[in-house]
This record gives structure tokens, sequence and C-alpha cells, in this order.
């Protein structure tokens, strides 16, 4: 076996590999005597028949097949011995370029070398951490919008205002189209953002019975892609005007199981602490990490995050198929299309990756590591989550991922300690916005 090696950029390595024609004619032979011990051929038994019958009888595509995965197993951990390589984070990418009976077989392997890590100054990194802070008017803010989701709407027998809901049947007409859009029913809520569009402007002071006709154009952003920056001729006819009733404090309370509007209001107050402190502790660690990732420069092999990215989309969608759920269902709840967040996992894929590295290359650095007293807890932790024995525990991948996690959480705690960090006030509508971000 002849084998060439090549340094590509970004930790990679090739190999060239070439197998002798005689070892891949052995091979070959072995492969059709094996396979032929389950065909029957008349006048021999199984596994018997001259190979000039079994390669008749055997499909060469199959044989080929057994062949290459036997030639593989025997010479891609030579191959990369030979030529003094190991494989890091991912297995080699195998390009095969010949197999055939008298020929050399002939494969290329890309092989992913460990990442390279350059540390610069992670000392005194300037990151922010955010303090959550709720108000009276952040409470108030909150029992008003739960107050509204116990809303009744009553019919009333008068032109539409604010804050009615208006029932209408809308017959759109796009200009220069021989004929009208199909008839839409809408139920129409006339806030103060539905004012400003062409049908809201329409629609307020009508009331039920009414029939208008007007020629609008519609916004470039408007969310009906049929209509979207058209202009259009609407025949619109009111069937009912709705005003909203939110509940008195007597019937919310009621609602809410409260006694008085002190005791909501703490109950509120605390619910919102809670949350916010979710938000800000999510956004002080996401100033870390972008803080961390810019410390450092990482040369890594593209082979490595292709091949986790895979490998982890492939488990998101087995957890999805599972649920009844397509990768592009679940790419919709994100705004994108499934090629975008196919690109998306990637990217973050290669983030955590490089985030990972680098507090690994820092902790090496500054000698972080887990106490005696700090493994023993997380094997008792790790045995009681997955029903195991601490002996089993302590031999276990679950243990080692553990581990990991805490030498990570004990890395970021030390960067915490030595970072230059400003505070800064973390208030609800921030942490509600930053959640519609991430998801």
């Amino acid at each position: 076996m002849q084998v060439t090696t090549e340094t590509l950029e970004h930790q990679t390595v090739a190999l060239q590999v070439e197998i002798e024609p005689e070892r891949v004619n052995q091979a070959f032979e072995r492969a059709y005597r094996r396979l032929g011990r389950y065909v029957e051929i008349p006048g021999f038994r199984p596994g018997k028949a001259p190979i000039g019958l079994l390669r008749q009888a055997l499909r060469e595509d199959y044989v080929r097949q057994h062949v290459l995965e036997q030639l593989l197993e025997e010479t891609m951990n030579s191959a990369m011995s030979q030529a003094q390589v190991e494989p890091y984070g991912a297995p080699p990418e195998l390009d095969i370029q010949q197999l055939e009976e008298g020929k050399p077989m002939l494969y290329s392997l890309k092989v992913p070398l460990e990442p390279k890590v350059e540390l610069g100054e992670y000392r005194g990194l300037k990151v922010t951490r955010y303090k959550p802070v709720v108000t009276e008017e952040d409470v108030t803010n909150e029992i008003e919008s739960r107050r509204r989701q116990f809303t009744r709407y009553e019919r009333v027998e008068r032109e539409a205002q604010t804050g009615d809901v208006v029932f209408v049947t809308v017959v759109p007409h796009i200009e220069g189209e021989p004929h009208p859009q199909p008839t839409r029913r809408n139920l129409i809520h006339l806030t103060e953002e539905m004012q400003a569009h062409p049908l809201g402007k329409m629609l307020l002071g009508t009331k039920a019975g009414d029939v208008k006709e007007e020629t609008v154009q519609f916004p470039e952003n408007d969310p009906d892609p049929e209509l979207r920056g058209k202009t259009v001729k609407l025949q619109v006819t009111v069937h009912g005007v709705s005003e909203m009733k939110l509940p008195d404090d007597e019937e919310f309370l009621k609602q809410m199981q409260a006694e008085t509007m002190e005791e909501l209001r703490e109950r509120v107050r605390q619910a919102l602490q809670e949350e916010l402190a979710r938000y800000a502790d999510s956004a002080s660690r996401s100033s870390m990490r972008s803080a961390v990732l810019q410390a450092a420069k990482v040369d890594i092999s593209p082979i490595i995050i292709v091949s986790r990215a895979r490998d982890t989309l492939a488990a998101l969608q087995e957890q999805l198929r599972r649920g009844g759920y397509t990768l592009e269902e679940y790419a919709q709840s994100y705004n994108m299309s499934e090629a975008e967040f196919v690109e998306y996992w990637r990217q973050r894929t290669a983030s955590d990756i490089l985030y990972g590295l680098i507090l690994r290359a820092i902790r090496e650095r500054e000698g972080i590591t887990l106490s005696e007293e700090e493994r023993q807890q997380a094997i008792r932790e790790v045995a009681e989550q997955y029903n195991m024995t601490e002996e089993e525990a302590a031999q276990s991948e679950e243990l080692e991922e553990e581990l990991e996690t805490r030498l990570a959480q004990k890395t970021l705690q030390f960067l915490w300690d030595v970072a230059d960090v400003t505070e800064e006030e973390f208030r609800i509508q921030s942490g509600r916005e930053q959640s519609d971000n991430e998801e």
C-alpha cells in the first residue's frame, strides 16, 4: 500500500492511498466465495461453484460494495498510521477514485487535525452584566395585558371607532387584472396601527350594512403577499361592529384567582422578576460569549464543522419526525426557509465549537480543574439523573459530558472574575425582544 500526504489549509491533511492490484483481486475472490454461499447454482454445493459461475450469478455492484467495505476496513486506519495523522472531532472525508479487478484501488482521505487556538488577551474582557429591573409601570402594564385576555366583544349599533372589531366581506380587484380576487371574510381590529392601513381607513366610521368601494395603494410590506405593493379596488361590506369590553376589577380578580389587587400585583411582580432574571442572565452570557469569541483565533478544519452540523441536524430531524413535524415546518417557526435554517444551523454549530475550544484553551493555560469533591458530586448527580449506580456513572459518557460542562462553567466564572464588567439595567421589554430574536 502506498500513501502520499499533502498538507492543506485549516488543519487538514490529504492522503492519497493506492492498494496494489493483487490485494484487490484477492479481496474480490474472497467476496465472491463468501457471497456465493448464499447463491444456489445447480450441480454445486453452496460456496463450491467455480468463480466464473459466481461472477455470472452475483450482481457486480453488490460484490463491489462488499470489497469496498472490506478494503477500507483493512487499510484506512493503516494509511493514517503510516502518514502519522489522527482524525480529530470528525471522521475523514472519503473519495473513492477507482475500484476494479486487475487494477489498483485508489482513494483519497481528507483528515481533520486538532484545531489550533491562538489566545489573545482574555483577562479584562469588556463585558456587560445585566441587572433585572421591574418597575411599578411594568407591573401595571402586565396586569392590563392579562386583563385584555378576558376581553368580551359586544355588538353595537353605531359607527366603528378606535378599538372596535369590524366583521367585513372584502372583494379585492387588482388593477390590470381581468377578474377580482376571491372574496375574503375578515374580522378587523381597528387598532391605531390598523387605522394607518388602507383597509382600516375605509372601515373607520362605518356601521353594519354599509357598502364602500375605493381604489387604494397597498404598502410594500403588507402581510398579504397577493396584494402587497399593488393598486387595488376594494369593495367592502360591513356586517357588524363589536365593542371591546374589559372585565372590571372584581370580575378580573376572580378570573385570576386573587383576593385583592395588591395580591395580584405582588404575584405579577414576582413572575416578571423571575422572567426578567432569565432574560438578563441570557443577555449577560451572550455578552461574555461574544467577548470570548473575539479573544482568540482558531484554525479549524471545516470538516469538523460540517460533520457536527450534519449529525446534530439529523438528530433534530429525527426528534421532529417523532413529534409529527418536518424540518421545513420547524424552520418556518424561525421565519426561515428550510435552506436558510440549515445555513443558520451550520453557523450556530461553528460558533458553539469555536466557543468550546477557546474556553478549553483558557482552562488549560490557567490550570482550571475540578476538585475530587466536585467530581464525586458530579458522579452522584449523573447516577441519580440517569438511574445508574455510582460505579456505572463513573465510567459513563454522561459523566464526561457533565464534567466538561462544569469545567466550562468554572472557566466562565474565572473570566467574569477577571473581566472589565459594566452593569446595565435590563427592562422587561428588552428581555422579550431578545427572546423574539432568539426564536
